[in-house]
């Protein structure tokens, strides 16, 4: 469904970005001088709309540098020293803040300060965990740009300005803009950070340098298309972000797995945190559809348990003599899914990478496998202790759990 939902907004606004032309030979009155106007002024930012959309897919690769090599082009773009085979790119042109040397610099810095780290595994680690910062950063600067160059302003050629209604929502055009940049570079960004795990956890020497080369390669390529042609970049934009789509939310529940298994413990010992408790906004969440509720650990199911997917990320949570998994998810209502406790036994096993609890009971089929991080390594006791109400614990060392990479779904 948000798949769906995502790509009926891509669809929409694709729709949109055809301007209707309409001619009249007829002398103009006033007010149809005034209504023509505003059509052009709409038509004109539909235009601009393959202009700032077009290099999203070099900005979601890697954020930091695609923005340098965006202030790049928009520097030679508006030099004497252009080629004359530039295309006349108003958002490069006229772009104040791009064309500027200073944020040029500055983003090329930040590239460099973000890429050195990703060479080698050991160092990988850093910037692994410090990847969603440079995204979201990526993000606001890049809207910050769209802003300041002057393409997100209302429509004033009338008295109404123009807005797009979708139920009890408006929107005008400039904030569809925005909306769909943000889900343009969080889709190919997820997708991305997924194949970056899969190479930091590879055997393979090297590899990660390769696969940084050739990310910056590939943005520095769609931003020199960019440059030449707009619209062809918007389009090859458009058909990577299809392909990120079709795997996107596969993507995103192992990529939420494998941050929790390899980039918390990181964050946590850079912290210097002991303990892991659930954040309060999960704890609130959870609370409105179930009262009195305890989530005490993060857990990533083996197998899929009703509306729960395999892999989704979820809290084990304790609700008088109930135990149940929730799926707390940020617009729509969160999932639960009730367990039979009756004769329960869990198992309690700790491993290299991950912990595990393995859950069996007469009524289930086969035994229920709930991955969880190494953080709750100081806590294992109190994990044990709150399963005890449900049935027999018992813990147990555990060879080395290396099942990070993804499994068949």
């Amino acid at each position: 469904m948000r798949r769906l939902t995502i790509a009926m907004l891509l669809f929409a606004i694709i729709s949109m970005l055809l301007p209707a032309v309409t001619t009249s030979e007829a002398q103009p009155s006033k007010s149809e001088v005034t209504g023509y106007q505003a059509t052009g002024d709409i038509i004109a930012k539909k235009i601009s709309a393959t202009e700032a959309l077009g290099p999203l897919a070099s900005v979601a690769l890697s954020p930091f540098f695609g923005i340098a090599c965006l202030s790049g082009a928009s520097i030679i773009s508006s030099s004497d020293i252009a080629p004359k085979a530039l295309a006349n790119n108003p958002f490069l042109i006229n772009n104040k803040a791009l064309n500027n040397p200073l944020v040029f610099v500055v983003f090329l810095l930040l590239s460099i300060g973000t890429t050195v780290p990703r060479l080698t595994t050991v160092s990988k680690a850093f910037s692994e965990a410090t990847d969603q910062i440079e995204t979201y950063a990526g993000i606001i600067s890049y809207l910050a740009i769209f802003m300041l160059a002057g393409q997100a302003q209302s429509v004033q050629a009338s008295a109404n300005p123009v807005v797009y209604t979708a139920g009890i929502f408006t929107f005008t055009w400039d904030t569809l803009l925005m909306i769909a940049m943000v889900i343009n570079i969080i889709v190919i960004n997820t997708v991305k950070y997924f194949f970056e795990l899969l190479v930091w956890i590879s055997p393979i020497p090297s590899l990660d340098a390769m696969f940084e080369l050739a990310n910056k390669v590939v943005a520095t390529a769609l931003s020199a298309i960019y440059m030449f042609s707009p619209a062809l970049a918007f389009t090859i934009n458009i058909v990577i972000f299809l392909i990120c789509l079709t795997i996107f939310s596969w993507a995103r529940r192992r990529v939420k797995r494998m941050r929790a298994m390899l980039i918390d413990p990181i964050i946590a010992k850079l912290l210097g945190r002991k303990t892991y408790t659930t954040p309060l906004h999960v704890r609130t969440r959870i609370s409105h559809i179930l009262p009195n509720s305890n989530p005490f650990v993060k857990v990533f199911p083996a197998r899929k348990i009703g509306k729960i997917k395999k892999r989704d990320l979820c809290y084990l949570t304790a609700v008088g003599n109930n135990l149940s998994m929730v799926k707390p998810r940020l617009i729509r209502k969160s999932v639960v899914e009730k367990l039979e406790t009756g004769s329960a036994e869990f198992e309690i096993r700790t491993g290299l990478i991950s912990n595990s609890i393995e859950m069996t009971t007469p009524a289930m089929k086969k035994t229920l496998t709930l991955s969880f991080s190494k953080v709750y390594n100081n806590q294992l006791e109190d994990v044990a202790s709150r399963l005890r109400k449900f049935g027999k614990v018992t813990m147990a060392e555990h060879q080395a759990q290396t099942d990070i990479a993804p499994q068949p779904a």
